[in-house]
């Protein structure tokens, strides 16, 4: 994995801006720093080792420090949240379990044995848009069962108890952690202590938009003032364009 290029960030973020869905831009964001994976091999990565890469992405552009904002469900009270993306990061490695692959991917539970794999990013693009949140979680859970049996019996996916599905979801958040990352949070205003989800794909896409917002209307300032190309201002280095603003101004 490399820091991509401000050209190829540029690239990545103007493709990702043509779609609607997150999943599309973070496999854009996860080509531009990994110049030699395709698109098919981008979608088949496991989730949480897509968002794995994609927080290590995040680092490598801005830095470890992460801040976002949350609304306590007591109280309303806004709260600003700010940790370390590293120590965060190895924390999950901390937690993963260490079995080898093919044992994590099937495991026992009440008389029932099922044979799974990781979803993917091709799992959840095949998922509808607008569908209830029990009908995507079938559909996920479809695609992502081999096999389930109870004895000799083979049992469809959708027919499954909810407690084995509950089980398999708690062994898909063992196996691959990254993929459902929870915060734990406390409100100082009421004392409320919650979990709140943390997307690093729609986190990271705010940032490179914000960046690539911030650097156009700079390309802009620049070319309208020097009669530059595009291409010629986005080749300097960053101090330098700084310069050249700051000259600007006096």
């Amino acid at each position: 994995m490399a820091v991509p290029s401000t050209q190829h960030l540029l690239a990545a973020w103007e493709r990702g801006r043509a779609v609607p869905r997150q999943d599309e831009r973070a496999l854009a964001l996860l080509m531009a720093a990994h110049a030699h994976l395709s698109r098919a091999a981008a979608a088949e990565l496991p989730i949480g080792e897509r968002d794995r890469r994609l927080l290590t992405l995040y680092q490598d552009l801005f830095g470890p420090r992460l801040t976002a904002l949350a609304t306590c469900p007591e109280c309303s009270a806004s709260l600003e949240l700010e940790f370390d993306a590293e120590a965060f990061g190895a924390a999950l490695e901390d937690e993963s379990v260490t079995e080898p692959a093919e044992a994590a991917l099937s495991f026992s539970h009440d008389g029932y044995h099922v044979l799974f794999r990781l979803p993917n990013s091709r799992d959840v693009l095949a998922l509808g848009h607008g569908r209830p949140d029990d009908e995507n979680r079938l559909r996920l859970l479809e695609r992502v069962v081999l096999r389930a049996s109870r004895g000799d019996e083979e049992v469809p996916a959708a027919n499954l108890p909810a407690t084995l599905i509950h089980a398999l979801e708690e062994r898909l958040s063992l196996v691959d952690p990254h993929a459902d990352i929870r915060l734990d949070l406390d409100c100082s205003a009421c004392r409320a202590q919650w979990q709140a989800p943390f997307d690093i794909v729609s986190f990271l896409w705010s940032e490179v938009d914000a960046w690539a917002l911030r650097l156009l209307r700079d390309v802009h300032r620049l070319a309208r003032a020097y009669g530059w190309r595009e291409a010629d201002i986005l080749a300097l280095s960053s101090p330098r364009r700084q310069c050249y603003l700051e000259l600007l101004d006096e």
